[in-house]
């Protein structure tokens, strides 16, 4: 429970002083919550969520995992509905969740014709709290409530690391922002009795904000420009804080995505990627019978970066199988690829047999490989590696959200994937204990 003790201690030093509650604008915040509908085959699901990010053609919507699930079936579809466009809901598509879990999280992704006016809204992870103060909700509440209710609430404390409100808080709700002072101190999960609980949005936002998919909003220009000597800078002394990427391929004609969103194609064998915000930026480069390309790269303020991609021609690598560490021979990683999800289970062997210590989920992007993991002690952290190009080596870190210290990470791949890891004692598992002996 190491991650879970180290989230108190944050979330406990920001033990909240009584600030007075500045009215915001009721109307713009609702401008950043959406209603969020999931059909299944014999129910309907209907929930809420708040715009978290934005992207070239899309926008990232934060809601409650048990919102867009269900235990027996899988939905059919998923839209979002604006409040500045309530006439014509947008289908949505689930980036990452949390599943099974009743107080998870899911990211959601909304293209289409989405309004012009949307609000992302602010997550607050510095406010001092005591329990007593006044927060808000926006939602769609079943019972008794309109479409984009606001309700008020009174704040009552942590619960190891659940935040606990009382107040006019229905099914509805779940999924939605809770408020405090304009800023988002929460996301609603559930009710229970005459409470609701809200996951804090120090753990939310790290969550979502770290979840493979979830991009930076970006900009294009058709064609690389270089001012000339004494040609004024429009973009003034604001635009010298901004960086820009000129990505060339081999060969041209190429996909070119950042953080997950296309941003365009090399026709002309370059690409320039330009009105970025200095940070850290996942770029790759993809073109069909060819070999995915991925780079990270952080960029500073004004600063112009040239990157080549020379892409193999090849099908894509894949991390299926089985992978060690050679030094922890008992120790074992089971990746298995759909596309560009991976599923991960470590499987921990010794005089007692085999047993799952970790699970974990993430996305291969090229050859980059990001994980998200949660371990039977109820720790949890993420891990980034490289797959090497003869798809025999992970190299990279891990780190535990605990201390966040990166560590050295090196597998190598031992075997194939079993085929089923259901039953302790098959075959499978028994493959897994001869694992290293």
């Amino acid at each position: 429970m190491r991650a879970f003790l180290a989230l108190l201690v944050v979330i406990g030093g920001f033990m909240f002083s009584p600030l007075t509650w500045a009215q915001p604008d009721l109307g713009e915040l609702k401008k950043g919550v959406v209603k969020v509908t999931a059909q299944f085959a014999k129910s309907r699901k209907v929930g809420t969520g708040f715009i978290v990010g934005q992207g070239k053609k899309h926008v990232f919507v934060v809601t409650a995992s048990h919102v867009v699930e269900d235990e027996a079936e899988v939905p059919q579809s998923i839209t979002v509905t604006f409040f500045t466009r309530q006439e014509e809901p947008l289908a949505a598509q689930v980036v990452k969740k949390e599943g099974g879990d009743p107080r998870g999280l899911a990211l959601l992704k909304v293209g289409g014709d989405v309004p012009d006016d949307v609000r992302i809204l602010e997550w607050d992870t510095q406010s001092r709290l005591n329990g007593g103060e006044e927060v808000h909700l926006i939602g769609f509440p079943r019972i008794g409530g309109n479409a984009w209710a606001v309700t008020k609430g009174t704040l009552s404390g942590f619960d190891g690391p659940i935040l606990k409100f009382s107040g006019p808080v229905e099914e509805g709700n779940s999924g939605g922002p809770l408020f405090y002072d304009g800023k988002v101190i929460g996301v609603v999960l559930e009710v229970t009795g005459q409470f609701g609980n809200a996951k804090p949005s120090q753990i939310a936002q790290f969550t979502v904000e770290n979840w493979p998919g979830f991009t930076r909003k970006v900009h294009i220009d058709p064609e690389p420009h270089i001012p000339s000597s004494g040609e004024p800078d429009a973009a003034g002394s604001a635009g010298k804080m901004l960086a820009s990427l000129v990505v060339a391929t081999t060969p041209k004609d190429a996909e070119v995505f950042v953080d997950d969103e296309l941003v365009g194609h090399t026709t002309k064998g370059s690409l320039v990627v330009s009105h970025l915000a200095p940070d850290e930026y996942e770029v790759m480069v993809k073109k069909k019978g060819y070999r995915p390309w991925s780079k990270s790269v952080e960029l500073l303020p004004g600063e112009r970066r040239e990157l080549k991609a020379t892409l193999e021609e090849g099908a894509a690598l894949t991390v299926s199988g089985v992978w060690q560490n050679p030094s922890q021979p008992t120790v074992s990683y089971v990746l298995e690829q759909i596309g560009e999800r991976v599923i991960m289970k470590e499987v921990t062997t010794s005089v007692l047999g085999s047993m799952v210590t970790a699970e974990g989920e993430g996305q291969l992007q090229g050859n980059q490989l990001a994980m998200f993991y949660r371990t039977a002690l109820g720790t949890m952290g993420q891990s980034t590696t490289t797959l090497s190009d003869d798809g025999k080596h992970l190299t990279g870190t891990f780190q535990d959200f605990s201390n966040m210290i990166p560590l050295a990470l090196s597998l190598v791949r031992t075997g194939d994937a079993p085929s089923s890891l259901a039953l302790p004692g098959n075959e499978a598992w028994k493959s897994i204990q001869g694992f290293g002996q």
